[in-house]
């Protein structure tokens, strides 16, 4: 009778309707889609009733195919969005549960977070961490003038770039440059309004920059992590993910924190991946499980140590052993820990997006040439202050 009734039990569980969770997501590069996929099937080993279709997203153009697919009412039940990007979609967003992200960091609780309510799960946390060449000999401790003069004379191209300054690629324009501005000691982006933060101090940050132009190799992200793979940069703001080179191990030094005068702190942008719920999601129990499930520190852990480029877990350190086990890839990967957590997050703007793009063409006109300090702060305070006004009166 007990294996009759066995049989049959099984039977009925075999019968019952699987149900498909659709996930968008913007790990795109096969290793970073193969360790994903891993952890997904876990999921679906410990909960057989869920099947997960996921979809990959390129940076590029992904965030324009997920406004069509919410504007037309076929948006994925689960959606992986940069950090910045809450804001923006929040009005399509499933506000979550706050148990979800009980285990954060004390540093990051603000990501995801709208008010006091959550639209979305930190995963992960990064920043442009700088990597320096060992001939600079600069280390955490030397200041922001020392700093330049070192990249001055590592200068000999075409052999050898000071410093390698992005131009042209969205969203890595910002992160690669802002910090070198706020090493200086400007506040640009980091308070609300913004455009009280394009002041003289703002100014005197572009000047700064444009003198670093002379010795630089001004190029797209990949161009000069290519060239930092072949020892030919002096310093540069890059993803942790090169930290997975050893040639780049070999030659380069992580700094903990990035030389700045005294009225700066040295800190880069910090940014993450998080994982939100569609509104219209017919599977929102389905949906919190998977989110449920991902966020912790393992789960985090075991992907970032197979995806450099990921960076750190969200969540907090379960014990100092737990994080030597992460960081014991090699010397540099501590100061780029230290490095991300010392980074500060931009303030969330539902037009974010439309002011990042502002200044990411304001200061790519200024690494070519195009506009001067004193240009490219009459530019970009005329842009965000006209784009400021236009979600006053849309607000209004």
């Amino acid at each position: 009778m007990l294996a009759a009734v066995a049989v049959f039990a099984a039977c009925n569980r075999s019968t019952e309707p699987v149900r498909v969770l659709r996930v968008w997501h913007f790990w795109s590069e096969p290793a970073q889609q193969r360790e994903f996929r891993k952890l997904l099937d876990q999921f679906e080993r410990t909960h057989p009733g869920i099947r997960i279709e996921t979809t990959p997203l390129q940076w590029s153009d992904g965030k324009a195919k997920l406004q069509i697919a919410f504007s037309s009412g076929t948006p994925p039940d689960v959606v992986h969005l940069g950090a910045e990007w809450i804001t923006e979609f929040m009005p399509v967003l499933r506000q979550l549960d706050s148990t979800l992200v009980q285990t954060l960091r004390p540093e990051i609780v603000q990501f995801g977070r709208i008010g006091g309510t959550y639209y979305a799960v930190p995963w992960t946390v990064n920043a442009r961490v700088l990597v320096v060449h060992r001939a600079l000999g600069v280390n955490s401790n030397t200041t922001w003038n020392a700093f330049v003069a070192a990249v001055q004379r590592f200068h000999s191209p075409p052999q050898r770039y000071g410093i390698g300054l992005c131009i042209s690629d969205p969203h890595n324009v910002l992160k690669r440059n802002l910090p070198l501005m706020w090493a200086t000691g400007s506040h640009v982006f980091r308070t609300l309004p913004l455009s009280t933060t394009i002041d003289t101090m703002f100014l005197a940050a572009c000047a700064e920059l444009e003198k670093l132009v002379p010795f630089a190799a001004i190029e797209q992200s990949r161009q000069l992590d290519e060239r930092l793979r072949r020892g030919q940069i002096g310093a540069v703001l890059t993803g942790t993910w090169m930290l997975a080179d050893a040639a780049v191990r070999a030659t380069y030094d992580v700094l903990s924190v990035i030389p700045h005068r005294g009225t700066s702190d040295g800190a880069s942008i910090l940014s993450g991946d998080c994982y939100a719920i569609a509104r219209s999601t017919a599977h929102p129990g389905d949906a919190e499980q998977l989110l449920s499930f991902l966020s912790t520190w393992e789960r985090a852990a075991q992907f970032c140590r197979e995806v450099p480029d990921a960076g750190f877990p969200a969540q907090r350190v379960p014990s100092q052993q737990v994080l030597d086990t992460l960081l014991m890839r090699s010397s540099q990967w501590r100061n780029a820990y230290e490095q991300t957590f010392r980074s500060c997050v931009l303030p969330p703007l539902p037009y974010f997006l439309d002011a990042e793009r502002d200044a990411e063409e304001v200061i790519a006109a200024l690494l070519y040439g195009k506009l001067n300090p004193h240009t490219a702060h009459i530019e970009l305070t005329q842009r965000i202050n006209r784009l400021e006004q236009t979600w006053r009166s849309q607000s209004d």
